[in-house]
């Protein structure tokens, strides 16, 4: 993906399956020299007023590809055209007396490289359209004196972060306030006009815009045209998404931009190792079957009710109401299946890890071979740093005829924490046996090598995962390429 910034995160101890290595800050590379190789040359502005309207003229040898869009406070009119050279300086400056300046500047760290044309205006002006006319980009500016609609509604200089709040707001535009707020689109309110421009470089402008750190996949291609006056960046953003059926995934001050077909993760707590995994698979392992029989206690009917509403409570994140009307069906009709529920939730949502054991334990009293129950008390009891005992409930949890990826996995990576290289080793070799190569499994293999000193063995792993042909997380495939290098 592209990344125009990262955050980084604190490791934490024993919780899922996944290796995720401290995420970096990558710094976008700039191009040198730009733009003397553009194919595509500015060759002059020039400017037609016309009474109160002034018809502003960027001449080019070739169709452009551009995006236009307003800044405030100053006023300001931005054209940015995408792969283009300027012919001669001196030929893009305005005349003295125009209620508006031009300055140029080039972005280089964009692909492909932008040059900027920026027209500042001394006083607000009433409105603009632009269009293209063969290889022309006509920008057409109203300078009457009447406020426009931008200008009325409360304005955000980009360069600054200040808020200047309007007046008064017209009737229509208080409706548009509203119908915006009842979609849930908020934002700062902009007008963009795209035209036959990389995608990559409208993100950009949207993270200009909006203060919010964007990262785009890589798959993502393609051009837009496209004109929006007056409307949130947000709404904005959802309809380019729309348009191009791309998706987004949102969280902590971040959105990444993927296609719709395409799954995204969120990493993980950063760590040095691997973790043990229990989670939603585990609950599903542990679900609870009610049984029909013809004969049922009143007991039993009333421990069914109590189950039903804690299902209900935990779908609601209630976790520890579930808890409560698990428990209690639990005096009521006792059976391993319910307590090794019970055992999950605490583990999985709650990190109650002394609770986890208990009720693990409580399973495997009434069902001694129910292998799920002796692995949320191997975990909980691992987490509690009881070595000896988390070993033990290891153990039980892989000795049936066919233990869980889950199981297998775990006692893998405890056996690893433990310094037990050989028996993790054995570990995986049965769980690829029986489930095949996984990116779990194969990065497992390959830092296990790493620690037993066996580098050249452990860089031949890491290459096989690369080639795989699974979907590697970012910051899974910048440790292994790191892990690689250092092995060289």
């Amino acid at each position: 993906m592209r990344q125009y910034s990262s955050n980084k995160r604190k490791p934490c101890f024993l919780k899922v399956n996944r290796l995720i290595a401290v995420s970096a800050l990558f710094t976008l590379a700039a191009f040198a020299a730009f733009p003397a190789a553009a194919a595509n040359m500015i060759n002059s502005v020039t400017v037609n007023p016309q009474g109160s309207t002034h018809a502003i003229n960027i001449h080019t040898s070739d169709e452009p590809a551009y995006t236009v869009y307003e800044l405030f406070n100053p006023s300001r009119i931005v054209v940015d055209i995408a792969d283009i050279a300027v012919a001669d300086n001196d030929k893009l400056k305005l005349p003295g007396d125009l209620p508006y300046s031009l300055s140029t500047s080039t972005i280089s760290d964009s692909d492909p490289a932008l040059t900027r044309l920026e027209f500042t205006f001394d006083s607000e002006y009433t409105g603009y359209n632009v269009q293209t006319v063969t290889n022309q980009i006509v920008l057409t500016v109203d300078m009457g004196t009447t406020a426009s609609v931008a200008s009325q509604l409360p304005q955000i200089d980009i360069s600054s972060g200040s808020r200047m709040e309007s007046s008064k707001i017209s009737s229509k535009d208080k409706s548009l306030n509203e119908d915006f707020g009842f979609g849930g689109y908020d934002k700062q309110r902009i007008s963009v006009d795209f035209y036959k421009i990389d995608l990559h470089n409208v993100f950009r402008l949207f993270r200009e815009i909006s203060d919010v750190n964007i990262v785009v996949d890589e798959s993502v291609k393609g051009s837009l045209t496209l004109a929006l006056n007056d409307v949130p960046w947000d709404f904005a953003l959802d309809i380019i998404l729309n348009l191009k059926d791309l998706q987004k995934e949102e969280r902590h001050n971040t959105i990444v931009i993927l296609p719709n077909k395409k799954t995204f993760y969120w990493p993980d707590k950063s760590q040095q190792g691997v973790e043990v995994k229990f989670d939603a698979e585990i609950l599903k392992e542990s679900e609870i079957k009610i049984r029909q029989m013809e004969t049922i206690t009143p007991e039993e009917v009333e421990a069914k009710q109590l189950i039903q509403a804690g299902i209900d409570s935990e779908k609601n994140s209630n976790y520890e109401e579930a808890i409560k009307l698990y428990t209690e069906a639990l005096l009521k009709w006792p059976n391993d299946k319910l307590a090794n529920k019970i055992a999950s939730v605490c583990l999985v949502y709650l990190r109650q890890n002394a609770q986890a054991a208990h009720f693990a334990k409580q399973a495997l009293q009434i069902n001694g071979q129910n292998a799920n129950a002796a692995l949320n008390a191997a975990i909980a009891l691992a987490n509690m740093h009881e070595f000896n005992e988390a070993q033990q409930y290891f153990d039980q949890s892989v000795s049936v005829s066919t233990p869980s990826r889950e199981a297998l996995l775990s006692y893998a990576v405890f056996s690893e924490e433990q310094a037990r290289y050989e028996e993790a080793m054995k570990l995986l070799d049965k769980f690829e046996s029986l489930y095949g190569r996984s990116v779990d499994s194969m990065i497992a293999s390959a830092r296990i090598l790493d620690k037993q000193g066996n580098h050249e063995a452990a860089t031949e792993k890491y290459k096989a995962i690369l080639l795989s042909g699974y979907r590697i997380p970012p910051d899974l495939a910048k440790y292994i390429q790191n892990r690689i290098a250092l092995n060289q």
